[in-house]
This record gives C-alpha cells, structure tokens and sequence, in this order.
C-alpha cells in the first residue's frame, strides 16, 4: 500500500460520513441510520436507509432492490438496497482491508513473528475503532454497526475478525503447519462453481429450509448449507474437476 492509496481511503470516509450525516432527507431526521417503517415507533416509515438510501431513490427511482431484509422485520415501504451507491464507498473500505492482510502476509513473510505482530494489532485497532464508533453496541452508538449501510463501524468489526482468523490460520497453516487448511482448501479451488451454484439453489434443501427468524435457526442453517457446500467442493477436488473463466 502506499500514502496515496491511504489518503484516497480516507477521503472516501470523509466523503461518506460528510454525505450520512449532513444531507438533508426530506421527511427524515438528519443523520438518520434506521430501519424507517414501523422502526422508532413508525415516525420514519420513509426513511428506510437514510442518505444512502434517499440517494438510490433519487437515482434509480424504481430501478433498484425492492426486498431488503429489513422489509419482513420492519414493514417498510420503500425501495433499499443493500449495495447502493453510498455503501460501495465503505465497500471499498473492507477490499483494502483486505489489502493491508495480503500486503503484511507477503511484504513480511521472511519473519513469522512480525507477520503475527502486525495481523494482531490490526485486529485490535480496527475492533476497538469500531467498537468506539457503536460505543460498545450491537445496533446504536454515533454510527451503528450496520451491514444493510456497510457503516465504516461495520468495516472496522468485520475487518478486525477477518485480520483475527487470518492470523489464526497463519500460525496454524502456514507457523506451525499442523493443519493444512482442509476443507476450504478445496473449496477454494472451485470458488466460481460454488459461488454460482449457492445462488441457484439457494431455495432448496439442504441449503434453505422453512424455519423461524430466530438467530439460533438462522445460524444452524447457514452452518449446515456452508457445510454442504464444502462437502462440493471437497468432491470436486477428488475428482480433479475445477471450473473457471
């Protein structure tokens, strides 16, 4: 990475934080990061996303996601997409992130130690930026962690656990080498296939069955689909199929 890079990452904070929290939505509260609908006792019902999502209303007009997941909770009313225009600036926030790992990864491999060093302060200022921002909640503080506006609260959690698991499997694969990182491994030999195929049959079973909205539920699910799919994935790897473009 170089300062160039790093002063164009913090002008695109700027720049989203500036366009959240000071533009004006008309009906809406300055700043406002909710759910609109029946949300803070329905007195947003058309505020659903704040800036960024008046921003997409204004542009794409019927053009854009009309079942955001908050809809079935919410009961809101108008259009939101998740990866509108305001949240591909943050979304740029967590690719970089992912820079910095692959930068320290490389850039320091000669020193195992170093490389450790480096992964683990991340995880700590990006955990303890991001916690700051929420001050310590799961859904309020300045700026709540919130993955349908990808928050620069949310990019600074979710980087810290990714900088978090790539120093664990670092020091597991790459350290210690006593796991040689099956079964991703093999899924990550034929990411296009499965990308493509949990898209398709993402309404079929075992990947997706009828369940309650219950986190617990959620997460089984989630769980077992991921595993089904490593299963693929581990199956296409013993038979030396490998699909690209």
């Amino acid at each position: 990475y170089t300062w160039p890079q790093l002063i164009a990452m913090a002008l695109l904070t700027a720049i989203w934080c500036v366009v959240t929290f000071v533009l004006p939505v008309p009906g809406c509260p300055v700043g406002y990061l909710g759910p609109g609908g029946i949300g803070d006792d329905g007195e947003h019902v058309n505020c659903t996303g704040g800036a960024a999502g008046y921003i997409d209303r204004l542009i794409w007009g019927k053009h854009m996601y009309q079942h955001p997941t908050c809809k079935p909770m919410y009961h809101t009313v108008v259009a939101h997409d998740p990866e509108g225009l305001l949240g591909s600036l943050t979304a740029v926030l967590t690719v970089y992130s992912g820079v910095i790992a692959g930068h320290i990864v490389v850039m320091l491999k000669g020193n195992k130690a170093t490389v450790l060093t480096w992964l683990l302060g991340f995880t700590v200022v990006s955990l303890a930026a991001g916690l700051t921002m929420a001050k310590g909640s799961l859904t309020g503080g300045w700026v709540p962690i919130n993955k349908n506006l990808w928050t620069v609260s949310f990019v600074a959690v979710t980087s810290a656990s990714a900088y978090f698991l790539l120093a664990l499997i670092y020091v597991l694969v790459d350290w210690k080498n006593i796991w040689c990182g099956a079964p991703f491994k093999s899924a990550g030999k034929n990411p296009l296939f499965l990308y493509v195929g949990s898209y398709i049959l993402y309404n079929y079973f075992p990947f997706n069955w009828s369940t309650d909205d219950s986190h617990g539920m959620l997460l089984l699910q989630s769980s077992v689909g991921t595993a089904a799919w490593l299963l693929v994935g581990y199956y296409l790897d013993k038979k030396k199929k490998y699909y690209k473009i």
